[in-house]
């Protein structure tokens, strides 16, 4: 699957049109640059607008660059990153995910002690590999300054403060940039067919 592809399959899942029951039509989730997300404010506790409330919606993509990076403390549940995306620099805030990661571990053991007694081994071995994968997802101190990531998430407002509270996140790992220009082919389409804005 090519990366055009692949991230078409991502905007038809998490991208898609929704009508509440008061019948104001919202996005379920919309990319953003991050100068736009600077400008979004809260609907209400679960809806946000951009573009001078033109454009409500309950979640945004955004693609980015790594270029800060603070580990948490114990008292802190967060890791705070910073992210560049050429139009503006936010905060990036994603939660540690302790109690999954541990639980995620047992479920890992147990996989290698049914797989030392040869109990169905090609289940464990495909459950073994979908475990690692999901290991990576929910472990954001493998993401470094540098790395390129897509993240799905909220806006983040806290009094005169904006960020991005992440969700869900991948890091962009392709050297051919694939992904990349695929976002930004995905994103231009947005701003002028779907915002109709090409310009702030």
């Amino acid at each position: 699957m090519s990366g055009s592809d692949c991230l078409d399959v991502q905007f038809s899942a998490k991208c898609s049109l929704k009508t509440s029951d008061s019948d104001n039509k919202h996005l379920e989730c919309v990319p953003l640059l991050l100068m736009d997300v600077k400008h979004c404010s809260a609907a209400s506790p679960t809806l946000f607008e951009a573009f001078d409330a033109k454009v409500l919606f309950r979640t945004i993509m955004v693609h980015a660059r790594i270029v800060g990076k603070m580990v948490p403390t114990k008292n802190n549940g967060h890791y705070k990153f910073e992210i560049d995306d050429n139009t503006s620099i936010l905060p990036l805030f994603i939660p540690k995910k302790e109690a999954d990661i541990l639980e995620l571990q047992r479920l890992r053991n147990e996989v290698f002690v049914r797989k030392s007694i040869k109990e169905n081994t090609d289940i464990l071995t495909a459950l073994e590999k979908l475990l690692n994968k999901t290991r990576k997802q929910l472990d954001p101190s493998r993401i470094a300054v540098g790395n390129k990531v897509f993240v799905f998430g909220r806006p983040d407002l806290f009094r005169d403060q904006v960020g991005v509270f992440g969700f869900s996140w991948d890091i962009d790992s392709g050297c051919d940039r694939r992904m990349e220009l695929a976002f930004k082919d995905e994103i231009i389409d947005w701003y002028m067919k779907i915002y109709k804005t090409s310009k702030r």
